[in-house]
């Protein structure tokens, strides 16, 4: 179950694991010393943006099948 919501969502979470890693060095660079900010939130802002990218898609194709009719 796990390696299949792994599939179905592998951009989303290599995007954002990507942008957390530089993200997180970054933050280290700045402060001098690790902590928990707001770059740990983004991993869930692109699973945000993943979901609201796929309602949108379903959104226009369900009016694109309703305009054929």
């Amino acid at each position: 179950m796990l390696e299949r919501w792994i599939v179905k969502h592998w951009i989303a979470l290599s995007v954002g694991c990507l942008l957390m890693a530089a993200a997180v060095r970054i933050t280290y660079a700045q402060r001098g010393y690790a902590a928990i900010g707001g770059e740990w939130a983004i991993i869930p802002i692109v699973f945000l943006i993943e979901w609201f990218i796929k309602t949108r898609r379903r959104e226009a194709r369900r009016k694109c099948r309703n305009t054929r009719a």
